[in-house]
């Protein structure tokens, strides 16, 4: 009796032992697959796409949507911007300067906490373009960095759009010290932004109206300083709030360099929102700065 007892216990062991076993295995296969569909690089995955096109300042009726990445390209008032869609960030190219008059993206909360791609330097020409690239070789010894307008960092998420951001289109010549000093310190802030507010349009560019002087066999522009404009579009209010910051060391805190999308306007050139300037919440957003709401 015992010994069958013993034999009953021993084949209930080895099943569950089994079980356990195909479980584990199934789960690992699960596992894997969920990780498969999610580092997927062909186009933004559909559930990285959080935009609300619900914002409202109050008392103020919408009935069209204003707030999207398409409406806030900016047009320029003094010189040419040829639109490149890289895909995962739009550019404004300027032949002029040999390099963006802006580069703009959606930056949302999954965007950011999904960075699992490694920094690669893979600067490279853009073949994209119809002429007057800037290469290589006019940064080299120039004294200059290269300097990111849509930031790898924001890209991480896509091993193609991380490479994406390393194309010479997107890059402006930037004093070592501002590229890696408060310039680096605003796009980790605009990265935080993004994981507290869930969504932001986000555009940055040069500012030609004081220039440097030239780099390289290209002529590529030194511009003088640098703009970023972030809008928070999260439901229920929308925000904006804008940066400039010279093309030098800068060294006082990131929010002395806080100012409205007008004053942006006013030295760029460019008119951000070119086809709804007259609407009051356009114009509202364009000329308040409220930096305690950022905060």
């Amino acid at each position: 009796m015992a010994r069958s007892i013993k034999g009953k216990l021993f084949l209930l062991s080895a099943c569950v032992l089994i079980v356990a076993v195909s479980c584990q295995q199934n789960t690992t296969e699960s596992v894997k697959q969920t990780f498969v569909s999610q580092t997927n690089d062909d186009e933004i995955p559909a559930q990285y796409i959080e935009i609300s096109n619900k914002c409202r300042y109050t008392g103020e009726k919408i009935t069209e949507d204003i707030f999207t990445l398409d409406n806030l390209l900016p047009e320029s008032t003094e010189y040419t911007l040829d639109k490149y869609d890289h895909g995962y960030f739009i550019i404004g190219y300027s032949t002029r300067h040999k390099q963006p008059g802006y580069s703009a993206w959606l930056l949302t909360r999954k965007m950011v906490q999904n960075r699992n791609v490694k920094r690669e330097n893979t600067f490279r020409e853009d073949s994209s373009l119809r002429c007057c690239m800037a290469y290589n070789y006019d940064y080299n010894r120039s004294g200059y960095d290269r300097g990111h307008m849509c930031p790898n960092g924001d890209m991480t998420w896509s091993k193609q759009a991380s490479k994406e951001t390393f194309l010479l289109s997107n890059i402006c010549p930037q004093i070592k010290k501002l590229n890696q000093g408060q310039w680096n310190d605003l796009e980790v802030l605009t990265r935080a932004w993004a994981t507290k507010n869930d969504s932001l349009l986000v555009i940055a560019g040069p500012v030609f109206d004081c220039n440097k002087g030239h780099i390289g066999r290209s002529k590529v522009t030194v511009p003088c300083a640098f703009y970023k404009i972030i809008i928070d579009i999260s439901y229920p209010k929308c925000k904006a709030i804008a940066f400039i910051m010279d093309n030098a060391p800068v060294k006082q805190g990131l929010f002395s360099y806080a100012t409205d999308i007008n004053t942006v306007e006013k030295r760029t050139g460019l008119k951000f929102f070119p086809h709804h300037v007259n609407l009051p919440i356009v114009k509202q957003m364009k000329s308040s700065l409220d930096t305690l709401s950022w905060k």
